[in-house]
């Protein structure tokens, strides 16, 4: 089986088992599936699929918290503002930016608007992960056999996406391929539940390279 081929059967199946065990994996990280397939989702993270109703109900509010960003930038840096008023404004520019991340999880919360369908799969015959692509750019979509990995990592850094949720520090395992090509996948969880979970995840890995 090609690549195309295995990488995409085994995202069907990851989409097949959540739409029939949604609310009993909605809080999990590491799924495993009926199909031999296990499902390593983004945990945490805003990371669902948008349709236009999504988009029309996100919008104005990402469109505020874009503008108060950049209000507040500009108040920080203005020279004409005494310190007391930067700070009274600033910091009711930070109020209202936290109010606004409440606002987007709750408008996220809808499975209907908002279904998961991004997340990486560990099949058979490879790794692969499955993400829109303006969350990597170049490497959005990736899939890896497992004989063609060459290292693995885990690291903490921003992402995208969960600044918009007011996360800060995001938790990524990376499996870097023999000829350079890179797949991350993305969680968000305490330091100290992060770091049992990465292991998990990079034990499994190492598990299905040596099988």
């Amino acid at each position: 089986m090609n690549q195309v081929n295995w990488s995409n059967n085994d995202y069907q199946n990851g989409l097949i088992f959540i739409s029939n065990y949604e609310d009993k994996i909605a809080s999990k990280t590491i799924i495993a599936t009926d199909k031999g397939v296990i499902l390593i989702l983004p945990s945490g993270l805003p990371t669902y699929g948008i349709g236009f109703y999504g988009i029309f109900m996100l919008a104005p509010i990402v469109l505020f918290m874009i503008t108060i960003t950049y209000f507040v930038f500009i108040i920080l840096t203005a020279n004409s503002l005494e310190i007391q008023i930067q700070i009274l404004l600033s910091t009711a520019g930070f109020i209202l930016f936290w109010a606004l991340t409440k606002a987007f999880k709750l408008v996220i919360s809808s499975r209907e608007l908002f279904p998961m369908k991004y997340f990486a799969t560990l099949g058979p015959h490879g790794i692969a992960a499955h993400y829109s692509y303006w969350y990597f750019l170049g490497h959005s979509r990736v899939a890896i056999k497992w004989d063609q990995i060459d290292s693995v990592r885990t690291f903490s850094s921003f992402f995208i996406p969960g600044l918009f949720a007011g996360i800060l520090k995001t938790f990524f395992v990376e499996v870097i391929s023999k000829n350079a090509t890179v797949l991350k996948i993305p969680f968000h969880s305490t330091d100290k539940q992060a770091l049992r979970i990465s292991q998990d995840i990079v034990g499994l890995i190492h598990q299905k390279m040596n099988h």
